[in-house]
């Protein structure tokens, strides 16, 4: 990954943030005893696990995955702020009570496991997510097409009545359900099969065929239509 002017910022941040964190907790006069270390160590893991994880996330190459990674930064942020409130806490409570330092570990512990789960779900889910996005492009990519073949034949039809006629039938390709199934591709080899035919008839100025294909074409649009909302 490259290192980038967003990701140079993020970690001038981080590190501002690790060097208030670091003054504030060494001028206080905290006692200085095992809970201390512990409530420090452990919020020094969490800011630089925070680090890591927006280093990771922008540096997607992609806006759209930079988006899809939003759950991860809330993870961490969440997990973060819960740590350095209750690593505080720990530093404050040897004034007032003798507590033995390993619930403080066993406490911090179990917030991270927390952290490291939440971000696993987080990254599964934003890749499954990212998997279905592809897909729907792929799919989606079947209508674009087709609308952008018949457009290019209107711009070519020399006849003004066709022209208005391949135009109609882009628009109906247009509003057509851009998604395709298994389920359709016979009907959908059909429709490409005929705006092959489509095209040869255009490139003779065959216009009686063309009205023809356009008028079959309608009609199988219509019954791809209906077979999507039957499949939806």
């Amino acid at each position: 990954m490259a290192f980038t002017k967003t990701k140079g910022m993020y970690l001038a941040v981080v590190f501002i943030g690790l060097a208030i964190y670091n003054v504030v907790v060494f001028i206080v006069p905290f006692i200085r005893g095992e809970m201390f270390w512990t409530a420090y160590s452990s919020t020094m893991v969490a800011m630089l696990l925070s680090a890591a994880v927006g280093f990771y996330v922008f540096g997607r190459e992609s806006l759209k995955s930079k988006f899809y990674s939003i759950p991860l930064l809330s993870v961490i942020r969440r997990y973060l702020i819960a740590q350095i409130i209750i690593g505080l806490i720990q530093m404050i409570l040897p004034h007032f009570f003798i507590i033995p330092f390993q619930y403080a570990v066993a406490l911090n512990v179990i917030l991270l496991g927390i952290c490291l789960v939440g971000l696993i779900i987080a990254e599964v889910g934003k890749d499954k997510i990212e998997q279905i996005d592809a897909k729907i492009k792929e799919k989606v990519f079947y209508i674009k097409s087709l609308q952008v073949d018949v457009e290019g034949l209107a711009d070519r039809a020399t006849d003004d009545t066709m022209k208005k006629v391949l135009k109609d039938l882009a628009e109906t390709i247009r509003y057509s359900d851009p998604m395709s199934s298994p389920q359709l591709a016979t009907i959908e080899n059909k429709i490409e099969g005929k705006t092959a035919a489509l095209s040869e008839s255009v490139e003779k100025a065959d216009w009686e065929t063309v009205k023809a294909s356009c008028n079959e074409l309608q009609l199988l649009f219509a019954e791809r239509n209906r077979k999507c909302k039957i499949l939806k």
